[in-house]
């Protein structure tokens, strides 16, 4: 077969071919003219023969592997911490909305009306943006807990306000969140537990000293003091040393005050005789009082004797022979604070 093709030829149709792009008799053509010219078939020959990948190239195959690497693992990261956050905020949504934590005392409040056979309870929340949840009553030989769940409001809980009719028979103490409310038939006033958790068997301990003096308001509501203790021999002295000059109207009234706040005082300490108070008025007079545990005795007898015996009933009061008899139990406390009509807010 003639061969026409000449060498220009053969090597524009070389890639086409190489490819397998040309047609039958084309090949045929082009084999033909290649097994006579070493030249075109050398060309050929390289062209058909893989060559070795650069480095370059290599490098550049690499670092784009690494990249779409790189890629996928920081949309797997960013998945990974936007799932790991959807995770936390559902968790904490999930504690302050729907599980919560136990109701304390702080923040409630509660309001109590009893007749013979029960206990009407209302309780409620001081402070806003709080609801109440889950409450459950029970009663366990005659102490009868009431206790719920705190958590913020929302469509699931949106309220703070919770009403409870309890049954008194055989009842002796009613707790709510872990504060004693009544107790023997007598309803403790919301201040009567944090005034009476300060009681101490020792005078001589001055930071216990201080945290009844604190309860009591001494230093908020009479001003400065230093206290001075006279723990050697009986009577066992607590002087309270006013700084500030007193005017004579405000004098009687730091008196009353104070013999008030003595009674009370006598009664949480245990092993305390006495109490003394001391201040300089105005015209630079020296005045000293104090209110022994005889004289503690004296004043709630002459305080008992000016309530009706329908008020006495009313108000559970009790005479009892010693002082510190009225820190027994919290009803016999909240009976001395009757007696002595101690009002922690306004007195």
């Amino acid at each position: 077969m003639k061969n026409d093709l000449t060498c220009a030829v053969v090597r524009d149709l070389l890639p086409s071919y190489v490819e397998g792009l040309t047609s039958e008799e084309t090949n045929r053509a082009v084999e033909a003219h290649l097994s006579t010219c070493p030249d075109c078939t050398a060309r050929k020959n390289a062209m058909t023969v893989p060559t070795e990948p650069s480095e370059d190239a290599e490098q550049s195959r690499e670092v784009d592997y690494l990249k779409t690497v790189k890629r996928k693992s920081g949309r797997r990261v960013v998945i990974a911490i936007a799932c790991t956050l959807a995770v936390i905020l559902a968790g904490v949504a999930l504690k302050l909305f729907v599980i919560g934590e136990p109701a304390g005392r702080e923040g409630m409040s509660w309001s109590i009306r009893c007749d013979e056979t029960a206990m009407d309870l209302r309780v409620y929340s001081t402070w806003s943006g709080v609801a109440y949840c889950r409450w459950d009553l029970e009663n366990s030989d005659g102490v009868v807990r009431l206790t719920a769940k705190k958590v913020l409001p929302s469509f699931l809980y949106d309220s703070a306000d919770h009403r409870e009719r309890i049954p008194l028979e055989d009842v002796r103490e009613v707790w709510i969140a872990e504060q004693l409310i009544w107790q023997d038939g007598l309803m403790l006033e919301q201040d009567t537990m944090a005034l009476y958790e300060t009681k101490t068997p020792y005078m001589g301990d001055a930071p216990a000293l201080e945290r009844v003096a604190e309860a009591l308001g001494v230093r908020r509501k009479l001003g400065n003091y230093t206290n001075s203790l006279h723990t050697s021999s009986r009577p066992y002295d607590w002087t309270l040393e006013f700084s500030t000059p007193m005017m004579e109207g405000r004098s009687y009234r730091t008196d009353s005050r104070m013999e008030t706040r003595a009674v009370i005082m006598l009664a949480l300490v245990e092993n305390l005789d006495q109490v003394t108070w001391t201040y300089t008025d105005t015209a630079g007079v020296f005045h000293s009082q104090t209110v022994t545990t005889e004289d503690a005795v004296r004043l709630l007898r002459e305080q008992f004797s000016a309530f009706t015996d329908e008020e006495a009933a009313a108000y559970g009061l009790l005479l009892l022979d010693d002082i510190k008899d009225y820190a027994g139990t919290p009803a016999d406390f909240q009976r001395l604070l009757n007696t002595i009509c101690y009002d922690p807010i306004n007195d």
